[in-house]
């Protein structure tokens, strides 16, 4: 494989609507040619997936689709069916029912860890880090702050480039919306609004499948949190710890209702909830979602709306005595647009291992989110404010 670049620090709709209008933007635009030098060959890369245990995420195994600098030549999967169609989507040649065999036989340059439930993240990151690779990872990184620690550290060792699929940061509404807020649209941003889905898995599940794209996108737009005040509740009482459980998913998670608060740079809140009532909140309503945001500027206020986008008020106030404000679609951005690598998660890893350049988002960033999930838990179970970095970093363990 060629030479590993020195490491650097990482730079910082249902959800089936979401996947079609994020991540299949990013998956799906068209090649260009890297800046740099073409490698003396192509890449070659292989797909970690388990059919009817976390599958491959939100299409993670075509993510390296339409980059000529690729080739796929393997795919692991323990299900045979599963692996026999994946190999047909992404055209790899051989398939293998262990992972570790296709490490050992094939050792990759790339490998996108697929599987959409995080519980083994790190076991397979870790081997296919010591078998040589380069890392794609579907979110969220890993389920406990303790395996981000172990991935974040084998990554920098051996310096290793890597993509967690926050795919927010690569898609074209939210770069457009984050460009706005850096130019200074909606003013100086004073406090956030963040609404979890709140579906069947309202509470701790929630903040974990789809809160961490919120938190990450967050720290990506208004820099690294300070501190996390938050309460956890199961039943309408204060959740304990040992109630700590797997969620509809196999995500270790406390809690059916969370309010969380956390302090940002510049004074700025952000209060992220997901509640479970006895009514029909929880159920479905249509094409449009609870999840969402308000930022409130000391202009405007810019929302987001799953199922609906962006808009925006001309005013500082979400209520205002005057009857003429109106949501309005968000204007042209002055910054230019993003390079091409920052459209596509698989071109920004590739173009990583050729430059060195850091990617847009690296398994150090994709450990923030965990970290923030991790705060709203001890921040609950201390019934007091915890402040980032954390000291303590075990914290909910995974069912063994």
């Amino acid at each position: 494989m060629p030479p590993l670049p020195s490491p650097a620090p990482g730079s910082g709709l249902s959800r089936r609507q979401f996947a079609g209008r994020t991540v299949l933007a990013s998956l799906t635009v068209a090649a260009h040619p890297l800046a740099a030098a073409e490698p003396a060959r192509r890449l070659r890369a292989a797909i970690i997936g388990h059919t009817g245990g976390g599958d491959y995420g939100h299409g993670y195994d075509r993510v390296f689709d339409d980059l000529a600098e690729v080739e796929v030549v393997a795919v692991a999967d323990p299900d045979a069916q599963g692996r026999a169609q994946a190999q047909a989507r992404c055209g790899a040649p051989r398939g293998y029912a262990d992972y570790r065999e296709l490490l050992s036989r094939e050792r990759p340059d790339l490998v996108s860890i697929a599987f959409r439930h995080p519980r083994r993240h790190a076991e397979v990151a870790l081997a296919a880090l010591d078998a040589g690779a380069h890392l794609f990872l579907e979110k969220p990184l890993t389920e406990t702050l303790a395996d981000a620690d172990r991935v974040v550290e084998a990554v920098d060792r051996r310096g290793a480039r890597s993509v967690v699929a926050h795919n927010r940061r690569y898609t074209p509404e939210f770069q457009h919306a984050r460009a706005l807020l850096l130019e200074g649209f909606v003013g100086r941003v004073r406090e956030i609004h963040c609404h979890g889905k709140q579906d069947a898995r309202a509470g701790g599940e929630d903040m974990m499948v789809l809160g961490t794209h919120d938190f990450d996108w967050f720290r990506h737009c208004f820099g690294d949190p300070l501190w996390c005040t938050a309460t956890v509740l199961k039943d309408g009482r204060e959740a304990l710890p040992g109630e700590a459980r797997d969620g509809r998913e196999p995500i270790r998670v406390l809690g059916d209702t969370l309010r969380a608060r956390f302090g940002f740079p510049g004074n700025l809140t952000v209060t992220w909830d997901s509640v479970r009532t006895s009514d029909d909140w929880n159920e479905r309503r249509g094409a449009r979602e609870h999840w969402s945001f308000e930022i409130l500027g000391t202009r405007r206020v810019l929302a987001y709306h799953s199922g609906v986008g962006f808009a925006y008020l001309e005013s500082p106030y979400l209520l205002h005595p005057a009857n003429d404000i109106r949501w309005q679609p968000l204007p042209p951005a002055q910054a230019p647009a993003p390079p091409s690598h920052h459209r596509h998660m698989g071109r920004d890893l590739v173009h990583a291992v050729q430059t060195g350049e850091p990617t847009l988002c690296s398994v150090h960033d994709g450990r923030w989110a965990v970290e923030m999930v991790e705060a709203v838990y001890q921040s609950h179970r201390t019934r007091s404010r915890v402040r980032f970095p954390l000291a303590e970093r075990v914290g909910l363990q995974p069912a063994t």
